[in-house]
This record gives C-alpha cells, sequence and structure tokens, in this order.
C-alpha cells in the first residue's frame, strides 16, 4: 500500500471502527439472548472476536491523531472494506450458535442484512433463536441508514474530509448532498431514522403484535430490508391495519432522507415538489391499479391458482406486494410467483427501478429511470430539431453533460451486471427463470427473487459459490457500483 500512495492509516481506522461498532450491536444482542432465557455465549464470544480484531486494526493508526488528508481512493476503499467485513464478521453469530452452520450460507445471511436485501437460506425462521432473529433484523436497521453514516453520527474520530464518505454512502443520483458540517447532518439524519423506528414500533404494538416481533419488523420495514420473524412473513397476521401501516412505513424508508429531513425542518415546498417522489408515488399507483385489475380479472392472465377475489381483496393484495417490491423491501402477503408470469414480469421491473436516491432502498432508483425516460425523449427532439439545445432538467434544473454520462454509464453498466450474473448462476446450476430473478434481486437488494426463489421460498439449495457471489453482488449493488468495482481497475492503484 505504501508504493501505490494510499492513506493506509485512514482505511485501517475506519475499518477497525466498523469492527468496534459491530461488537457493540454484537453484545447488545447477547442481553436480548439472556432477556429471552436463552444462552447469551455464541453473541459475546462473536463480539469479543469483532471486538479483537476491530481494535488490533485500528489502535495501531493512534485513533485520537487526527488524519488530514483523504483521497477519493481512501474513500472508496474504506467505504467498500468496512461493508465487507461487517458481513463477513456479522455470520460468526449465525456459525458459533449453530443456527446456519456453513460459512457460505452465514455469509449470504449475513450480506443479505447489512445490504437490506432480504434473501435468506433459512427454511423454518419459527424454528431459530431469539437472539438470532433479532440479529437478523437489527443488522438490516444499521445497514439501511448506514455503518458508514453511523460512524460519522457517533465517532467523528476519523478526521480529514468526511463528506466524500457520506456521498460514497449516500445511494443514488442524490441532489440534496450535505456537505457542510456532514458529521452534524449525520446525526441529524439517524435522530430522524430513530424517531420512525420508534413510531413503528409504537404502531405495530398497538395493533396487537408481540413487542418482540414489533421491535424486529420495525427494523425491518423502516430500513426496506424483509427480513420477518416468521415463516409467512407479513400474512402471518392477516391484519388490515398490520399491513397499512408496515405500507406507509415501507414508503417512507424508500424516500430520499434528505427530502424527510426538509419535512421535518417545515419545508414543505422541497418536499412535495420533488420530481422524483412524485414520480415514485405515481409508479406506485399506475402500478397497483394495473396488478389489481389484473388479479379482479385473473381469468385472463393465466392464474396458476384460481381463486374468486372481490375487488376491496385484490386492491389489498396489489398495493402491498406493489409496495414491497417497490421498495425492495419484499415482505409479502401473499406469493406473486402462483399469480401467473405477467405478474413476474410486472414485479421484476419493479425490482429493478425501485425507490429514491438516498433512501434505505436499493435498485437502479427511480431518479435514473426517469433522466433516463428525458434523455431518451430528448434525443426525438435533437433528431428533428439537430441544431436546438434541449437539456434534461430534474427538478427545474438542468442537468451537466458530464451527469448524464454519468448516468448512462451507471445504467449500462448496472444491467450488463445483471445479464453477467445471470449467466454466473446459470452456469452454477440455476433454472434460467431463477438465475434471472436472483441476480436482479442480488444487484438491486430487493430479497425475493423468481420461481422457487420467489416470496415463500430461500436460497438454501443453490451451490456454495453461488452463495458467496450473490453476497459481494448484494455489496456491490448496496455501494452502487463504482465504488466496489473501481478497486479492480489498474488506474486505481497507481500513483
Amino acid at each position: 500500500m505504501e508504493g501505490v500512495g494510499l492513506n493506509k492509516k485512514f482505511v485501517f481506522r475506519v475499518s477497525g471502527l466498523t469492527l468496534v461498532l459491530e461488537s457493540f450491536f454484537i453484545f447488545i444482542t447477547a442481553g436480548v439472548s439472556v432477556y429471552f432465557g436463552e444462552t447469551p455465549v455464541p453473541f459475546l464470544l462473536s463480539g469479543v472476536i469483532t471486538l479483537a480484531c476491530g481494535l488490533a486494526v485500528s489502535l495501531p493508526t493512534g485513533i485520537r491523531k487526527k488524519i488530514n488528508f483523504i483521497g477519493k481512493r481512501e474513500s472508496f476503499l474504506a467505504v467498500s472494506l468496512s461493508w465487507f467485513l461487517f458481513a463477513l464478521f456479522g455470520s460468526l453469530p449465525f456459525i458459533i450458535s449453530g443456527s446456519i452452520t456453513s460459512f457460505p450460507d452465514a455469509f449470504l445471511e449475513s450480506a443479505s442484512g447489512i445490504t437490506t436485501t432480504g434473501a435468506t437460506v433459512v427454511n423454518d425462521i419459527e424454528a431459530m433463536a431469539k437472539g438470532v432473529l433479532f440479529w437478523r433484523s437489527l443488522m438490516q436497521w444499521l445497514g439501511g441508514m448506514g455503518i458508514i453514516v453511523f460512524s460519522l453520527a457517533l465517532l467523528p474520530l476519523l478526521g480529514g474530509e468526511a463528506a466524500q464518505m457520506f456521498d460514497l454512502e449516500s445511494t443514488g443520483l442524490t441532489h440534496n448532498k450535505f456537505r457542510p458540517r456532514v458529521a452534524q447532518m449525520a446525526k441529524r439524519l439517524w435522530g430522524i431514522y430513530l424517531l420512525l423506528t420508534a413510531t413503528l414500533i409504537v404502531l405495530l404494538y398497538l395493533a396487537h403484535m408481540d413487542p418482540f416481533d414489533a421491535v424486529c419488523h420495525a427494523f425491518s420495514t423502516i430500513s426496506t430490508g424483509g427480513f420477518s420473524t416468521k415463516q409467512l412473513s407479513i400474512a402471518h397476521w392477516n391484519s388490515v391495519y398490520i399491513e397499512t401501516i408496515i405500507c406507509v412505513f415501507m414508503v417512507i424508508g424508500a424516500i430520499n432522507f434528505s427530502l424527510l429531513y426538509f419535512l421535518f425542518k417545515g419545508k414543505f415546498k422541497n418536499f412535495f415538489l420533488d420530481e422524483e417522489l412524485r414520480w415514485f408515488l405515481c409508479i406506485i399507483v399506475v402500478v397497483t391499479f394495473v396488478v389489481t385489475m389484473g388479479l379482479f380479472i385473473h381469468h385472463g392472465l393465466d392464474m396458476q391458482v384460481k381463486m374468486d377475489i372481490r375487488l376491496e381483496d385484490a386492491f389489498r393484495l396489489a398495493v402491498f406486494q406493489v409496495i414491497s417490491f417497490f421498495t425492495t423491501t419484499g415482505f409479502y402477503t401473499s406469493d406473486f410467483i402462483q399469480w401467473g408470469s405477467f405478474f413476474w414480469i410486472v414485479f421484476l421491473f419493479l425490482m429493478i427501478i425501485c425507490g429514491c436516491s438516498g433512501s434505505t432502498s436499493g435498485g437502479l432508483k427511480t431518479v435514473r429511470a426517469l433522466v433516463l425516460a428525458k434523455n431518451t425523449f430528448g434525443e426525438f427532439g435533437r433528431l428533428l430539431h439537430p441544431s436546438a439545445i434541449i437539456p434534461i432538467r430534474l427538478n427545474g434544473v438542468a442537468l451537466s453533460f458530464e451527469v448524464v454520462q454519468r448516468l448512462l454509464a451507471f445504467a449500462f453498466l448496472y444491467i450488463f451486471i445483471i445479464v453477467f450474473s445471470w449467466g454466473v448462476f446459470v452456469l452454477t446450476g440455476m433454472p434460467f427463470v431463477e438465475a434471472l430473478g436472483a441476480a436482479v434481486s442480488g444487484i438491486g437488494n430487493a430479497g425475493p427473487g423468481l420461481g422457487v426463489y420467489g416470496p415463500t421460498g430461500s436460497y438454501a439449495d443453490i451451490s456454495a459459490f453461488a452463495k458467496i457471489y450473490m453476497a459481494l453482488l448484494m455489496i456491490v449493488g448496496r455501494l452502487e457500483l463504482f465504488t466496489v468495482l473501481v478497486l479492480f481497475t489498474p488506474a486505481f492503484w497507481e500513483k
């Protein structure tokens, strides 16, 4: 590292402090195990190992010494390494407790948690210990706002220019960056996140959900993660009230958190006039209508499971599934795989586009799809009027050529990775359709896929290589592709 001019002290410090933070939350989970009369030993041992490794990496850097220079390379490497290490050490409680015995399975489950994907290898969720179930949900909650943002909020020991790391951690084409006093802004965003989580816990408890289930589902909902404590997910309760509350908070979790900040500040104009948000909500409304009508007139749509359904029941099923998959949460109240191939295409479309930039959701993001659509229509105008200057505007502001080019590059790379991963999964033995669903789900952090890997299925039977690849795919998707993939370019390691 010395030879390539990297500030390795900064990279080691961030990585080490990430593990120290992780050990703190593992110890909290040990307390939960004690509360429920379970042995805390697996979590205590996992916490000690994680803490020891974190201190061993960070202490030699002189934690209290300020590091003045942080370049882009240091930020890229620190963020990528931190997420990888969090997923790696997050698998320890699963392995040591014996709830998930093999490393590929445990690593996939852990990566799925911290990236808020929600894909699982567990076939009998309700047989797992309460401590393990809490750890799964807690990882999603931490990954929702981001472990780096958490570090910026609580550990201002990193020194140097923190804004670069904040930008890398903020997903999507965010148009409201908080560069000044980024540590303060991170604290405020976490304050909003905590308030929303606490509110959701109370509401679920008032809906007669068990306190433990309320906490776990609040963690998984606001982070748009999707891990549930029940095998049937939200369908277990069969409650309109619970479904409604969770739908509202899944939408909130998929909204740009900078907009939520403006809303809490009373700047309603910034919130309600945001173009991405309007399109995000419009897509939910339109697709919900399409799916509702599709279910209601299912006889013409090749339903595998024939059923008589009222319009209000069709709407109830449609709105929950549409919001859940569009926000990349992955909860379900019905298995859309049984609805027929038409709905597979609809939900695949939702899992590719997904929620808003700067939110806890994954995917391509609504803002990128919006700009791509505008650029496409703009090309027609340029063909008809070659000398005309037709800018691409977002929220009334013209986007620079460089921003549009960068977005086009991202979209191309995103689709390329889906196609490439599709081929990789097919080569590992996955069926053709299931491989496509796994590729879209992994890179988009959506969770459920297609076919046997749909909402009611698991990834338990895929090969060990496919599980490791899927876990790494989730991390790449969570960090917006370039943050991780740039590490594999020769230019990154040049002086």
